[in-house]
């Protein structure tokens, strides 16, 4: 079999990475009971294309979460959405480009710019950085992801058309759901692995923000991404 190493940010939240799309590639992995080395690397700047996750397969670097699971969907004959008819299948699609491309935004807005959210930010800089850094490095992060997400739109808007745009996301998600087990019925999509490792984390946070806690507040959509979690989870990856 393939030797397979997938680049991580660092464990957070009780989960195996703070990363939304390295936890989503995860869960994929498992759910597919496709072994795999975990590998903590904090900076990015390492990958391919400067972001993380990016993974290793028999030595090659292939970057982008979305690339990553179709080429080892076609590697290792693993169909996640295998069943699923054109309709649905674009329907999913939908809600997995909603969540990656602008709930993320939020996500990041909230872990970032929030002023709840930057004391997880000096937290971590503390302990990966000497202390008189540890604040330098936090602020230029933030900064620095602030200024992405005022280039992208989301920050140009007030914080409360923010939240209230995050939390449409949430709530089109629980609407999408309903009584079902999954997003797509009784079996989970790669639509669920995206929501899964975009929303958990916020599921999971200490910091009380306000997307976040409105995902919190939902019972449905928690039990929803437990659920999730528990897929796979007797597999155990190599980390280091």
């Amino acid at each position: 079999m393939p030797q397979l190493r997938v680049f991580t940010f660092f464990p957070a939240f009780g989960l195996p990475t703070g990363g939304p799309f390295a936890l989503k590639v995860l869960k994929w992995l498992d759910i597919g009971g496709i072994a795999y080395e975990q590998v903590i690397e904090n900076n990015s700047g390492k990958g391919p294309n400067k972001k993380n996750p990016w993974i290793e397969l028999d030595g090659e670097r292939i970057p982008d979460s979305e690339i990553i699971i179709d080429r080892l969907a076609r590697v290792y004959g693993f169909d996640i959405d295998a069943g699923l008819d054109s309709v649905e299948r674009a329907r999913l699609h939908g809600f997995r480009r909603m969540i990656e491309e602008h709930l993320h935004m939020v996500f990041e807005w909230e872990m970032f710019v929030h002023p709840n959210g930057r004391p997880f930010v000096m937290e971590v800089a503390r302990s990966m950085a000497p202390r008189p850094l540890a604040g330098l490095a936090a602020t230029m992060v933030c900064r620095q992801l602030g200024k992405q997400l005022h280039a992208r739109g989301i920050a140009r808007h007030a914080d409360d058309v923010i939240v209230r745009k995050g939390i449409a996301d949430v709530d089109a998600i629980e609407a999408a759901l309903g009584d079902q087990a999954y997003l797509a019925g009784d079996r989970p999509s790669l639509a669920d692995v995206s929501a899964y490792g975009m929303m958990q984390p916020m599921a999971r946070w200490p910091m009380s923000t306000p997307v976040a806690d409105h995902i919190k507040s939902r019972p449905g959509l928690c039990a929803w991404l437990d659920r999730i979690e528990r897929l796979g989870s007797s597999k155990t990856p190599t980390v280091r």
